[in-house]
C-alpha cells in the first residue's frame, strides 16, 4: 500500500493522505502522518523520514514512555510531548519495567478509555490547532504503538475532513495488520504462562476493535447533537474554520 512508509525502526508508520471523503475529495499526500513510536529508527530511516519534511511531530505518551523509548531529535522539527490519557501507556507492545501480564487490560476498560479519549484533551486539542496551521505542515503525530492515543487522533481528523466512518475504521482497523507480526510473538512469548482470563485481555489489549472506536463516536454523539457541536466545543472550530482546513488537506 502506498501509504505504508516502510521502515526497519517503526512498523506503524503511515502516509494518512489517500482516504476518500463523503463529498468526493481526497485526503491528499505528503502532509498527514501517524505511527508507533520512533525511538528505534535506523540512520536509513531517518532519511526517509527527512525526505517526508516534518516540520512537527506530536507525541501522545506519558513522560516515563517517552523517557525510556524517546523520539529521535529532527532537525527542523518542532517535538511536542502531550499526554493523551495515562491508562494508555498500559497498552504499547513494548514490555518495560512491568511484565505484560501486569499491563493487560480487558475490554471494559479499554472500551472506557476509548469513550473518555475524545474529551477536554489537550493533545487532540494541539493535534486540530497544528492541523489548522500550514506553518506545521508536515504533521506526525504517535504515541506507542499508534493504536489507541494515535488511532483515535487519527479518526478525529479524518472526521473533520469529512471521510466516512466506513473508511476511517478501515484505518483504524489497518493497525492491527501492522502491528500483528509483533502482538503474536508476544502472545507466543507469554501464552504458556496466561489463563484462558488473561488471553482474552491480552487479545483486548493489544488489538484494536471496531467496538473500542463505536465506543469513542458513541461517547461524542451522546455528548453532543452533532459532528459540528462537538468541533465547535472541544477545539472551536466552526463550519468556517472546518471548510478552511479542508481546503488545505483535500483534493
Amino acid at each position: 500500500m502506498k501509504r505504508i512508509v516502510r521502515l526497519e525502526g517503526a512498523v506503524n508508520f503511515r502516509d494518512m493522505g489517500g482516504c476518500l471523503t463523503e463529498d468526493g475529495y481526497q485526503v491528499k499526500s505528503g502532509l498527514l502522518f501517524r505511527s508507533d513510536q520512533l525511538t528505534a529508527l535506523t540512520g536509513q530511516d531517518l532519511e526517509i523520514i527527512r525526505k517526508l519534511q516534518l516540520r512537527t511531530i506530536l507525541d501522545y505518551r506519558g513522560e516515563a514512555e517517552a523517557h525510556s523509548h524517546p523520539t529521535p531529535i529532527m532537525e527542523g522539527v518542532h517535538y511536542r510531548r502531550i499526554e493523551a490519557i495515562a491508562l494508555a501507556a498500559r497498552t504499547g507492545t513494548d514490555v518495560g519495567d512491568r511484565t505484560l501480564l501486569d499491563r493487560l487490560l480487558d475490554r471494559d476498560t479499554m472500551i472506557n478509555m476509548y469513550a473518555r479519549l475524545p474529551f477536554a484533551n489537550p493533545a487532540y486539542r494541539f493535534l486540530m490547532e497544528a492541523m489548522g496551521d500550514p506553518q506545521r505542515q508536515a504533521l506526525l503525530h504517535h504515541c506507542a504503538g499508534g493504536k489507541d492515543r494515535t488511532g483515535i487522533g487519527a479518526a478525529l481528523m479524518l472526521k473533520l475532513l469529512g471521510v466516512s466512518d466506513e473508511d476511517i475504521l478501515e484505518d483504524y482497523l489497518l493497525t492491527n495488520e501492522m502491528l500483528g507480526p509483533k502482538a503474536q510473538f508476544l502472545y507466543e512469548r507469554y501464552c504458556e504462562t496466561m489463563t484462558p482470563t488473561q488471553q482474552e485481555w491480552f487479545r483486548d489489549t493489544f488489538y484494536a476493535s471496531e467496538d473500542y472506536l463505536a465506543a469513542a463516536w458513541v461517547a461524542v454523539l451522546g455528548r453532543y447533537e452533532s459532528w459540528d457541536h462537538y468541533f465547535a466545543a472541544e477545539f472551536n472550530i466552526d463550519a468556517s474554520v472546518r471548510e478552511r482546513i479542508r481546503s488545505m488537506y483535500l483534493e
